[in-house]
């Protein structure tokens, strides 16, 4: 232990800037969902990061190859989506606080550029800072069931995004243990946190995130035969204890009562019309949401207006009781509703499309790097199907703060091993 805080030490008096990036990152998957103001904290001290090396931002991007510009042209695109949807706007004021959601994506982009110009990868920061979340956000979990066994758990935010920033980072440790080489002992504290973290996204009663456990299974089955070199026990033996753990803990009934809630509450939204429930509200929303597009198919209702259309319909008499909110909880028909078809596009070039032709260019060879950067858009895209997570502060500085960092790992190797 000495060593290592002797390494960091010094890592601080001569390389305070990367250093000063990779706490603000470190910090963000420790504590983004769980404290008070660290996510857009962390978020704005990294863009006033940048500014150290505003001068190089023109040769630096000049230096990008076309897909990492066509990546960084995606986050623009989405946030013009919000930009000119402006012109259905009704109520201006809440269009102006939710614009800040869009604008984040375009203000990542200096940050890639100081990472890319520092030329150093802030991955190591990362999967440090997953690890540590793990009994850190099952102390909190726990701490909260403790008190409230009856409501879910979360930090300061509500306790969706709680539970996604937990499975994320489970994702994230996944990758370390897939693609470094490890000792047993890391390994097994590896292990150790992941099960915090599942057990803290169970906690957090979140079934939409439970949703993404199933991907990682695929993602480490598909890896493991892909790469010879990982040994099968290595997965197999934790999943099959997590399994085990499931089913015979209270963890199992958690699970059990909320499915069995969801699959009622659709059962009585179709045959009862019953919409004030959580699943039936989603849908309700749902429906309401594309029956707006409709009328507004290209550029949207606006940003901001999705709940005075809700509310518009209630003073009709329909929906009557159902929760008002501005959020469809799903960022799809949200894109598509309060942006239109040129929003739904958008999210879809900067989600999966742009990312993804970066992450699988043949020029990065980076396992580490590659794989981070699947797994985060894999877990945000299925988040998406519940929640929309897009009209969160602190779950967009955390998207953009992974796959920025996930994306620079994948330039800095790749430019490393052609030099």
């Amino acid at each position: 232990m000495k060593k290592y805080i002797e390494v960091f030490v010094n890592k601080i008096k001569t390389e305070p800037l990367i250093v000063s990036i990779g706490m603000c990152v470190l910090l963000l998957s420790v504590m983004g969902t769980s404290v008070r103001h660290v996510s857009s904290t962390m978020f704005v001290i990294l863009i006033l990061l940048s500014f150290s090396v505003v001068t190089s931002w023109k040769a630096t991007y000049l230096s990008l190859s076309r897909v990492e510009k066509m990546f960084l042209f995606s986050l623009i695109v989405y946030m013009l989506s919000g930009l000119v949807s402006v012109y259905n706007v009704d109520d201006l004021d809440k269009y102006y606080k939710l614009f800040e959601r869009y604008l984040r994506f375009a203000l990542i982009i200096p940050v890639y550029l100081l990472i890319i110009r520092k030329n150093t990868s802030i991955l190591n920061y990362l999967l440090f800072g997953a690890v540590i979340s793990g009994p850190f956000m099952f102390v909190v979990a726990l701490g909260h069931y403790l008190l409230y066994p009856d409501v879910p758990a979360k930090g300061y935010y509500h306790h969706i995004i709680f539970g996604q920033l937990a499975m994320l980072n489970v994702g994230i440790m996944l990758t370390a243990l897939l693609t470094k080489k490890l000792t047993r002992r890391t390994q097994s504290l590896i292990l150790l946190s992941m099960f915090c973290g599942i057990v803290t996204a169970v906690l957090s009663e979140s079934r939409g995130v439970w949703a993404v456990f199933p991907v990682y299974i695929l993602i480490a089955i598909v890896y493991v035969l892909k790469k010879k070199h990982i040994s099968v026990m290595t997965i197999t033996v934790p999943l099959v204890l997590l399994v085990l753990i499931s089913s015979l803990t209270p963890i199992s009934d958690v699970i059990e009562r909320r499915f069995d809630e969801a699959a009622t509450e659709v059962d009585r939204y179709y045959e009862e019309d019953r919409y004030v429930t959580s699943v039936g509200t989603r849908l309700a929303m749902w429906d309401i949401a594309i029956d707006v597009w409709k009328r507004h198919p290209i550029l949207g209702t606006g940003p901001g207006d999705f709940d005075d259309e809700v509310m518009a319909l209630q003073r009709s008499g329909d929906y009557r009781g159902m929760p008002v909110h501005n959020s469809t909880h799903n960022i799809y028909i949200q894109a598509m509703v309060g942006s239109g078809l040129f929003g739904l596009l958008a999210l879809i070039f900067m989600l999966l499309i742009a990312p993804l032709r970066l992450l699988f260019n043949r020029l990065y060879t980076s396992d580490e790097g590659r794989l981070a950067g699947i797994v985060t858009i894999a877990t945000f895209t299925i988040y998406g199907l519940s929640e929309s997570w897009t009209l969160r502060l602190p779950t967009i500085s955390i998207f953009l703060v992974y796959m920025v960092v996930a994306v620079s790992h994948l330039r800095i190797v790749g430019s490393r091993n052609s030099d």
